[in-house]
């Protein structure tokens, strides 16, 4: 059977939701998907699909406007998107690294939804604030990572 452009598009579709996916096994533990940067530096560069990206922001509890926000776009132009359109390689990158900041959570506190918490929950580490309102710089991704490792290494401020 040869390959259609429709084939393709679900292929890439299915590849993208992997990569952003947060993946717990139903056992409860969870574990990190295995993909080297120079995979998301691509995927960044090619450009996320739109609908990958929707599902990233329902598995994750995001309303649009978080979404937006975290991305640098306005909720008007995300939702000008058509489901099987791609995103700039910016916005891209931004939903990898929340992706992937939303996979290390889950690892380091065994399970999604107590990191979900645990994101929206004001906290003295973060000056009272939650977590989740500090993504909209990449500073604030690196000090979420950097509380996420010290709780992993059991060092709590």
């Amino acid at each position: 059977m040869s390959q259609g452009m429709k084939p393709q598009k679900n292929s890439e579709y299915r590849v993208q939701e992997h990569a952003l996916m947060v993946v717990q096994e139903s056992g409860g533990a969870s574990y990190v998907v295995g993909r080297g940067y120079f995979e998301f530096i691509q995927l960044s560069r090619d450009g996320i699909i739109k609908k990958a990206l929707m599902n990233l922001s329902q598995q994750l509890s995001f309303s649009l406007t978080e979404i937006a926000r975290v991305l640098h776009v306005s909720e008007r132009t995300l939702q000008r998107y058509a489901d099987d359109e791609k995103l700039s390689a910016d916005t891209s990158e931004r939903a990898i690294l929340l992706s992937q900041l939303y996979q290390h959570g889950t690892l380091v506190f065994g399970d999604l939804e107590n990191f979900k918490e645990w994101m929206r929950t004001p906290l003295p580490a973060f000056n009272y604030q939650p977590p989740i309102s500090l993504l909209d710089t990449t500073f604030g991704f690196q000090l979420i990572e950097d509380e996420l490792g010290k709780i992993a290494h059991g060092i709590f401020a």
